[in-house]
């Protein structure tokens, strides 16, 4: 693509790199430790159709250690899509920090390939994306010795359609590595410990004990999982007395 080995040029010889188009499929790189942006005009929006942060080319940003191209790191796409999809303009850095670092030693570049859409909302179901994000609206009041399924009833987002906010169940679409986070707010004198469910099967805890306390306590855990595609995740109570809304949720992405 003409615009691309333009772009490779300008690269080696400018620390930010601007690029605007509205043409399909625009391919767009930054060697390590630049900064860049990437735009859509006339009112059109970014869609990441890829991305990665690492090597696999041998002609994009040459200088150091070039002899390994199997080079990519897991987050750089997800982290990419979410920093970019549905706006205008994505401002852009090319550092292990923000994406870590997939091959220690490698000289690495971030590569991306985008569209401009109109409707970001037809495009984002693209079926790599595999995030949700659910809070309780109400404020539960529970049996301390009778464990429940919770049900996280109101969804901020819930790309891929795997959460179920009627049952409260994390259904995974494709094997693979999710992170999965639960937050809990609890009232003074209450508690709510709570274990998360892998088919049924405990594979992490939460404790969030308050039965001492004056004020508000705010609790969070975070567990990774390996899930099979089919596989059920949920949270349920251990011993649990109250849940506060609105301030209690419960998310999950795959990485």
């Amino acid at each position: 693509m003409p615009g691309y080995h333009f772009l490779r040029v300008l690269l080696f010889v400018s620390a930010t790199v601007v690029q605007e188009t509205n043409a399909i499929d625009q391919t767009f790189a930054l060697c390590a430790e630049q900064r860049g942006m990437i735009r859509c005009k006339n009112g059109l929006k970014i869609k990441i159709v890829s991305a990665n942060y690492g090597r696999t080319d041998d002609q994009v940003c040459p200088g150091g250690k070039t002899d390994t191209l199997t080079c990519q790191s897991k987050s750089s796409e997800i982290k990419v899509k979410w920093n970019c999809n549905g706006y205008t303009i994505c401002h852009l850095n090319a550092t292990s920090k923000h994406f870590g670092d997939p091959c220690a030693n490698v000289s690495k570049y971030l590569e991306i390939t985008y569209r401009c859409v109109k409707n970001i909302n037809n495009e984002i179901n693209d079926k790599s994306i595999v995030v949700f994000n659910a809070h309780i609206s109400k404020h539960l009041t529970l049996h301390l010795s009778t464990p429940v399924n919770v049900v996280y009833d109101k969804v901020f987002c819930n790309y891929g359609n795997a959460y179920n906010p009627h049952s409260g169940i994390f259904t995974a679409p494709s094997a693979g590595l999710y992170i999965f986070t639960w937050s809990s707010v609890v009232a003074p004198k209450k508690v709510f410990d709570s274990e998360i469910l892998l088919n049924g099967k405990r594979k992490g805890l939460g404790n969030c004990n308050n039965e001492n306390g004056s004020w508000y306590e705010n609790c969070a855990n975070t567990v990774p999982l390996v899930l099979n595609e089919g596989d059920k995740v949920n949270i349920r109570t251990i011993a649990a007395n109250y849940l506060h809304g609105q301030w209690s949720s419960f998310k999950g992405w795959k990485v």
